[in-house]
């Protein structure tokens, strides 16, 4: 898999849909100046395919359910082929990244119940909670222990909405742990090589 978070570098989430995210993502990605994430061959990336799959995310506060066709790419050198998923894409999950962080936002600010919740996005309680627990462990890590012991759930799942450094960021989660933010698949994804 291949990660890509240049298109999250100058905007935040609030900015663009996720399908815009992920169009400007697929178009601005250039398979000449990338390593391969098995290998770590550069400049060995060509089209493959593509694939469909689900995205649910939220725009303008309503719930929006699209198809979006990830390009793979094979390296010339391994021989394997790697999807590539932007940064607001969360790899094993119909579920973009402004979703869970926008349900997150609402379970914190603690104004209805879960079961509200829940109901309004749609998600079952077990999955709240499942997000919650994902996210408050990945926070931890993202920040280390004195810093999130410091650091509300509330205020951090909003700065990661509003960060214009967010594409950053979450390149330096993944190089860093070898999986996504907010990834709950047990499966890791590889770790990219840097560009």
């Amino acid at each position: 898999m291949i990660r890509f978070f240049a298109a999250l570098c100058k905007t935040t989430l609030e900015s663009l849909s996720d399908d815009d995210t992920f169009n400007v993502s697929t178009t601005r990605f250039n398979p000449n100046t990338r390593r391969c994430p098995k290998c770590g061959t550069k400049g060995k990336l060509s089209y493959h395919s593509k694939y469909t799959r689900d995205v649910v995310s939220i725009n303008d506060n309503d719930i929006v359910e699209s198809k979006v066709s990830p390009p793979r790419y094979e390296c010339g050198s391994c021989v394997r082929t790697h999807a590539l998923l932007p940064a607001n894409i969360i790899p094993y999950s119909p579920y973009s990244l402004r979703f869970k962080l926008t349900v997150l936002i609402a379970y914190f600010e603690r104004g209805c119940t879960v079961v509200e919740i829940c109901g309004r996005f749609g998600i079952a309680v077990s999955t709240l909670y499942e997000w919650k627990r994902w996210f408050l462990e990945h926070k931890a890590l993202w920040l280390g222990a004195l810093a999130d012991l410091k650091t509300l759930p509330l205020a951090f799942a909003r700065n990661l909405l509003t960060s214009t450094r967010l594409g950053h960021e979450l390149h330096d989660f993944f190089s860093r742990f070898s999986y996504s933010f907010m990834q709950t698949h047990r499966s890791k994804a590889t770790r990219a090589h840097p560009p």
